[in-house]
C-alpha cells in the first residue's frame, strides 16, 4: 500500500496562514462573545428617573426612587467592568422602579387632589343647604 506522504507535509508559509486564520477566528469570537453596551437601556432608565424626579418623586415615593437611582448606579458600574448582561438586567431594573416611583407619585397627588375637591363639594353643598334653609 503506497501512501502519499506530501499531503501531511506542511511549509511554514502554510502554518503561518493558519494561525494567522486561527488568531482571527479566535479574536472574532471574543468579539462576538462579548455584548455591546446597553446604551438604550441606560438612555431609558436616565429618562424614567429624571421624569419621575420632575414629578417629586423623592417627596411621594422616596423609597422607589432611590432604588432606581441605585440600580442604575449599579447598571454603570457593571458597564464599567465589562459586564455588558448585567448592565442591561440592572439598567431595566432601574427603569421599572423609576416608573413605578412616577406612577405612585402621580396617584398620590391625583388621590389628594380628589380629597380636596370632596371637600369642596362638601362645603359647597353646606352653603346650598344654608342659603335654602334661610328662605
Amino acid at each position: 500500500m503506497d501512501v502519499d506522504h506530501t499531503s501531511r507535509i506542511h511549509t511554514p508559509r502554510h502554518l503561518t496562514t493558519m494561525s494567522g486564520a486561527a488568531a482571527a477566528l479566535l479574536l472574532a469570537a471574543a468579539c462576538a462573545s462579548m455584548p455591546p453596551p446597553p446604551v438604550a437601556s441606560m438612555n431609558a432608565a436616565r429618562m424614567a428617573i429624571s421624569n419621575a424626579e420632575r414629578a417629586d418623586a423623592s417627596h411621594y415615593a422616596g423609597a422607589e426612587l432611590g432604588e432606581a437611582r441605585e440600580k442604575f448606579a449599579s447598571a454603570g458600574a457593571a458597564v464599567r467592568s465589562e459586564d455588558m448582561v448585567l448592565a442591561d438586567r440592572l439598567a431595566q431594573q432601574a427603569r421599572v422602579q423609576a416608573e413605578l416611583a412616577f406612577a405612585k407619585t402621580q396617584e398620590t397627588k391625583a388621590a389628594a387632589v380628589n380629597e380636596e375637591m370632596g371637600r369642596s363639594t362638601d362645603a359647597m353643598m353646606e352653603e346650598m343647604e344654608r342659603a335654602g334653609a334661610q328662605r
